[in-house]
């Protein structure tokens, strides 16, 4: 393990000043950094939710809505984001370019020791900061007997096996490079009875560290910063007696769960336009407007009978589904919901011009989330949702 004078941290935490409410399951003590004590004035502040510091002498930052700038929320130096839970989050450095700037850890004493050869689900939530300029992976909890302490503005990595294997890392270990969205780091870790502290941060060093270089945002304001910035909140860890109960699983496949809703092809022969109409339905995957390749076909043939029967025009309806329309909501600048059901609309607008249809003969329309097809929470509710409709017009 290579650090700068590492020392144990002993009883430096505060234990049992807990005002704040939690799940009986969860070991993290002010899982959101709710309760605090002293007053956030600036960054670098973690120290003041809680039960939280950090273990390098460059101190994570915490973010409130109640502050004012630099350190609030949900707008900030380095971006915007609203709390994932109550109204504060943390944020850290998780890389940086030829190491130029020091790394940030999250650090806090569990309310109990975890136990030998049990398993435990892990979980926090992350969102990449605006004006971050680098997205990275390796988001691990490392867990200890002692707190870690070292001094100065050093990076914490571990070379040694032995240390790497108390670092829970999810299963993908993805980058996670998603700007206004929190999105879940999920999961297991089988304990060896001696765990008290985690540490949350990048324990590997940069060759061990996947990134993507990222394009500032036009529609934000600010300079790129030179790092991989992320805001953090709600952190938790529990025996996972069910594996239903983490859902690690559903959170690294989500992509692949949410996939386009299979439906019945337009393409058949004998169908007469006004039925083509209703069967040509686009569906589209979460959160994107991508024209799917098995969608083209159905395309393919409207456009044709579309050129072949002149005396119509079509009306594109562009639709989210209730997560989407939840998120907009929320955030009305979120940018990768904000439009979403117009660009579903115009991508199928521009393929079937593409395809010969003549543009003044396509319009489209924007239903958010207003017109729901199917009633339900479940992904293939959600799948039904997400969709390009058609309307016929003489």
């Amino acid at each position: 393990m290579k650090m700068k004078n590492i020392a144990i941290l002993g009883a430096l935490m505060l234990t049992g000043i807990a005002s704040f409410s939690q799940d009986d399951k969860n070991l993290v003590q002010n899982p959101s950094f709710e309760a605090e004590k002293g007053k956030l004035k600036k960054l670098n502040q973690i120290n003041v939710a809680v039960e939280w510091n950090s273990p390098t002498g460059l101190r994570a930052d915490l973010f409130a809505s109640d502050k004012d700038s630099p350190c609030s929320a949900p707008e900030n130096v380095y971006g915007k984001e609203s709390p994932y839970d109550g109204s504060r989050y943390a944020g850290i450095v998780m890389y940086s370019y030829n190491n130029k700037a020091p790394r940030t850890y999250l650090q806090t004493k569990l309310i109990a020791p975890l136990r030998k050869d049990v398993e435990y689900c892990v979980k926090f939530y992350v969102s990449l900061a605006d004006l971050s300029k680098y997205a990275v992976n390796n988001f691990g909890m490392y867990f200890s007997k002692d707190g870690l302490e070292v001094e100065g503005k050093a990076d914490i990595i571990f070379d040694k096996a032995k240390d790497k294997e108390a670092i829970a890392l999810n299963q993908d270990n993805k980058i996670y490079n998603a700007r206004y969205n929190w999105e879940p780091v999920c999961m297991t870790y089988k304990a060896s009875g001696k765990e008290e502290y985690l540490t949350i941060g990048n324990f590997y060093n940069n060759k061990e560290t996947k990134y993507e270089k990222l394009k500032k945002l036009t529609n934000f304001r600010g300079t790129q910063i030179p790092t991989a910035y992320y805001y953090l909140d709600q952190v938790e860890v529990f025996i996972m007696e069910d594996p239903a109960e983490c859902a690690c699983n559903q959170v690294q496949n989500e992509a692949v769960e949410s996939v386009v809703y299979h439906k019945e092809s337009a393409s058949e022969d004998g169908f007469t336009i006004e039925e083509q109409v209703k069967l040509a339905t686009v569906y589209f995957d979460i959160k994107k407007s991508k024209l799917e390749s098995n969608m083209q076909k159905d395309m393919d043939v409207l456009a044709g009978s579309l050129k072949a029967n002149p005396e119509y025009k079509i009306v594109l309806h562009g639709h989210l589904d209730a997560e989407e329309g939840s998120a907009l909501r929320k955030d009305p600048e979120n940018i990768d919901v904000m439009g979403l059901d117009l660009k579903r609309a115009e991508v199928v607008r521009d393929y079937l011009i593409a395809k010969g249809v003549d543009a003044s003969r396509i319009s489209v329309k924007s239903y958010k989330d207003k017109e729901q097809k199917a009633i339900g929470s479940t992904t293939l509710d959600h799948a039904k949702n997400r969709r390009v409709e058609f309307t016929l017009v003489k």
